[in-house]
């Protein structure tokens, strides 16, 4: 069970979260699964240290404690996951993922639009350039 915290404002259009007590590698990619409806998404990993805890914990915001399971996330993950609340705990699922698979799904599920679309695009490029090399050797042959 992880206490569920809204991101900053300064981090609503960035594709990480911030946890707690996990200790993955920096910057690591991972997948949260809610527990209660099965929906996951992948996303950046940041470690909540005391420079975050510093900016997070002015007033008027509510004071989290880095020694219990916490996660600090935006609405869009947030809604992806099903509509979390904050301010309570939901189950979730955190595991370090690390695979090119791992990292597309990240990108495609990026709250920025460029970020998504550019990911898209590359796989269409591969996939004509793909296209093209087939068609390439199909007319020399």
């Amino acid at each position: 069970m992880y206490k569920v915290f809204a991101a900053m404002r300064s981090d609503i259009n960035d594709g990480f979260v911030w946890v707690a007590r996990k200790n993955f590698k920096p910057r690591s990619i991972i997948k949260i699964k809610n527990k209660d409806n099965g929906k996951v998404v992948y996303c950046e990993y940041l470690e909540v240290d005391q420079n975050f805890l510093n900016d997070y914990n002015k007033k008027p915001r509510l004071t989290i404690n880095p020694n219990e399971d916490l996660i600090v996330i935006s609405e869009w993950y947030r809604k992806k996951l099903g509509d979390i609340p904050t301010k309570q705990e939901v189950d979730l699922d955190i595991n370090e993922v690390d695979s090119h698979w791992a990292k597309f799904r990240t990108c495609i599920n990026h709250p920025q639009i460029v970020v998504r679309l550019s990911s898209w695009l590359a796989v269409i490029s591969v996939c004509l350039g793909i296209v093209s090399f087939i068609l390439g050797v199909i007319s020399v042959v």
